[in-house]
């Protein structure tokens, strides 16, 4: 016998854009996500990730910290100096906890900070409360 969840946050018609350079990443991140009835959109890179995010302005981006070349603090920097790109709430994830820190983060402007392994149920929720639900 199962049990289902007695709440789960409520992600239908949000955009989620997920940036991680580990494709597992990006495919379990995203079928999360779209259990909980977001539809996601994936970049493999900072500047691919960019260039999407500025294109179709997603409700809110989760992003890996620690990537090749521009990292996930480049990728919200540009955000944050584009006229485009501002104001799209951020989640950053990292694996690197004794690399980056909640404070670090959030003086470049990430809204969120969670370390990976990430719970889902965790991360839908997270991003339920950046949306407003």
């Amino acid at each position: 016998m199962t049990f289902a969840p007695a709440y789960s946050p409520d992600l239908t018609g949000i955009v989620v854009l997920i940036v991680d350079d580990n494709a597992d990443s990006l495919d379990v991140l995203s079928l999360a996500l779209e259990r909980f009835g977001a539809t996601v959109q994936t970049a493999a890179n900072a500047r691919d990730a960019l260039a999407k995010a500025l294109a179709m302005r997603p409700h809110v981006i989760v992003s890996d910290l620690s990537m090749p070349d521009e990292d996930g603090l480049w990728l919200v920097d540009q955000l944050k100096h584009r006229q485009h790109g501002g104001g799209i709430p951020t989640v950053a994830l990292t694996a690197h906890r004794s690399r980056y820190n909640v404070f670090q983060t959030a003086d470049v402007g990430f809204d969120a900070f969670l370390t990976k392994p990430v719970d889902p149920f965790y991360l839908g929720e997270s991003i339920a409360k950046l949306v407003g639900r």
